[in-house]
């Protein structure tokens, strides 16, 4: 530009003060008129030029620079890559940010001090109903209405959790907790609780149901102990069937307690200690002779084996599939069958040993939950036959350290089958 004006414009004013000097003010006038026009000429079609050079591509503003652009536009051009980069960089990084947020459990979200919603990641949406944008600037009490909300993010100190359910799914409890962010913002942090909340019930009902398997016995053994404390009271024969009746209730209390502790082991190892090739023909053989001593020649016991050794901890193995037998001769009436089986699939090669009895059978709606801790169908008739209400949660316990899976059939009174499936690597190879 300055080149411009000593090379162009300088000239021209000079002819115009000389024209002045000669000719008067008219000739000056129209010189410097043209002058003026030149400039503004040549700064509309620079300011142009500029305008189509910001907006074509990277490569093509350094070739226009080469061509006549000059010193200016290559740092300017400079200057604009580098901006560039910067701004894909900070781009980059957020991305990155969002990314790590949503992957997060834990619900996050940033209200202001009006508590409207800056904010939130994925989880949010889950925990709290918040969709984002929609409710970017939405007061978050009028999204989230469970009673005593409002107060809690009102409440100057908020150290303990708010417990609310999620608007979604009735079935998720979350905790929430408020955090200060900054001076004027919040952060809102909901966790998932339900499943630590399922575990808290699962404790208290299990430690009740232990107090109460083991009242029953300990009130009678309490009972018949009393009378044995005064002299006389009781004769011979008396003594003999009290004290025979407290052997039984203390057998069941053993019984119970080893149970429980076998239980307890087994879920605080998730694999079994020790492995071995299990001869399942000699497994079965080992299991009818327990059956026919339990059954004391009431029932028709049958083996079928027609497959080859499971890798397996034979302990556990005996122990699991001896509760099954155990619970289809009790739960079967006197003249009623049960089939011993274990066989392999032609498909998946996959290894299945199967309890079939002709007993009571499980109603539909028991199938789900027989596998649970004292989860008894008929707690008079399981308490008749011995039960501890342990067996099927020990079985399902084992079966997990074995990888195998547990399926049950069974209709009121045409009798139930237990099938145990073993993937085909647990299989010894046939020879």
């Amino acid at each position: 530009m300055a080149s411009f004006l000593l090379t162009t414009v300088l000239p021209i004013l000079a002819f115009a003060v000389l024209a002045w000097l000669s000719h008067g003010s008219a000739w000056a006038w129209a010189l410097a008129a043209l002058a003026f026009a030149l400039v503004a000429g040549i700064r509309s079609r620079q300011l142009s030029m500029l305008s189509q050079w910001l907006e074509s591509p990277d490569d093509s503003r350094d070739a226009d620079a080469d061509r006549g652009g000059g010193e200016v536009l290559a740092k300017l051009g400079r200057r604009l890559r580098d901006d560039a980069r910067s701004r894909e960089t900070v781009e980059a990084r957020l991305r990155s940010f969002r990314e790590a947020m949503d992957a997060v459990p834990d619900g996050l979200v940033i209200v202001d001090a009006a508590h409207r919603i800056h904010w939130g990641n994925r989880a949010a949406s889950h925990h709290l109903g918040i969709r984002l944008p929609r409710d970017a600037g939405v007061i978050i009490e009028h999204l989230v209405r469970a009673p005593g909300f409002a107060e809690y993010l009102a409440a100057s100190d908020a150290g303990v959790p708010f417990v609310l359910q999620s608007p979604a799914a009735r079935t998720r409890v979350y905790t929430v907790r408020v955090l200060p962010l900054g001076e004027r913002n919040k952060l809102l942090v909901s966790i998932d609780v339900t499943d630590a909340r399922r575990v808290d019930s699962m404790r208290s009902t299990f430690v009740a149901n232990v107090s109460h398997e083991l009242r029953t016995p300990l009130t009678v053994v309490s009972g018949f102990l009393e009378h044995f404390v005064d002299d006389g009271v009781l004769d011979a024969e008396q003594r003999r069937q009290f004290a025979r009746l407290m052997s039984d209730q203390t057998a069941r209390m053993l019984t119970l307690v080893d149970d429980l502790l076998t239980l307890s082991r087994l879920e605080a190892d998730d694999a079994p200690a020790s492995e071995e090739d299990v001869d399942m023909a000699d497994l079965l053989a080992q299991l009818l002779a327990e059956g026919q001593s339990l059954s004391d020649g009431r029932h028709r016991l049958e083996v079928n084996c027609q497959g080859p050794a499971v890798r397996g901890n034979r302990k556990e193995l005996h122990s699991a599939f001896g509760n099954l037998v155990s619970n289809a001769i009790r739960y079967t009436p006197a003249g009623g069958s049960i089939r011993i089986e274990w066989s392999v699939g032609d498909g998946d090669g996959a290894g299945t040993f199967s309890v079939c009895d002709s007993g009571v059978g499980i109603a539909a709606e028991h199938l789900p939950r027989v596998t649970e801790r004292f989860y008894r169908v008929d707690r008079g008739r399981s308490r008749e036959t011995g039960g501890t209400g342990l067996g099927l949660a020990i079985v399902k316990h084992i079966l997990l350290r074995h990888q195998a899976s547990l399926a049950i059939e069974s209709e009121v009174g045409h009798g139930s089958t237990f099938r145990v499936v073993f993937p085909s690597w647990r299989l010894q190879p046939a020879d």
